[in-house]
């Protein structure tokens, strides 16, 4: 499947495209509402650390397949701190404070491999991100509700599939978390 056809079954299953059979790919009459649920992040051209896009890309090659380790290897406390994490992203007082237990999250995923290339790999990702201030504009202001509700929402899907020790679902659900996140790069480009 070519990227293009990837990124518009994405966006289909994330309501912002609909395909009609004989006439073409269109935007949904609800897209702006869509476009309101989406981290409109911008992709930053930086000399000196990976741009989101590249992190990302990079991501999706390694990451989904990841979750095998994490549900072999993660203990309950930890899944416990994913939880307590989850409901940080919902209360974050600012969009930093948001992208931050975004990665806390991410970085107790990796942690939960106990394997500390993968560790050191998210710390060097989080590093990047915080170096460019995770190229947010007005840093200090709360994230918009719908996004961080429809982050949450996400995020607690792949915690349930860990909990559940379900490698195959967090695999899947991995992916399409990161598939998403792309696209929404690209549409933001």
């Amino acid at each position: 499947m070519s990227f293009a056809r990837e990124q518009i079954g994405v966006q289909g299953a994330g309501g912002l495209v609909s395909r009609r059979v004989g006439s073409g790919t269109y935007l949904t009459d609800d897209a702006d509402l869509v476009f309101d649920r989406m981290d409109q992040t911008s992709i930053g051209s930086h000399e000196a650390v990976p741009s989101f896009a590249e992190i990302v890309e990079g991501r999706l090659l390694f990451e989904p397949a990841m979750m095998h380790l994490v549900v072999t290897r993660v203990q309950d406390e930890e899944i416990a701190e994913m939880r307590r994490i989850l409901e940080q992203i919902l209360t974050a007082p600012t969009w930093e404070d948001f992208k931050e237990q975004i990665y806390a999250l991410h970085r107790q995923m990796f942690a939960s491999t106990k394997n500390k290339f993968l560790m050191q790999i998210m710390a060097s990702i989080l590093d990047d991100r915080r170096a460019v201030l995770f190229d947010g504009h007005d840093t200090d202001k709360p994230a918009p509700d719908a996004v961080r509700r429809q982050t949450h929402k996400d995020l607690k899907a792949i915690v349930d599939a860990i909990d559940a020790r379900n490698a195959k679902r967090a695999e899947e659900l991995v992916s399409d978390h990161l598939m998403r996140t792309l696209a929404t790069i690209n549409i933001w480009q």
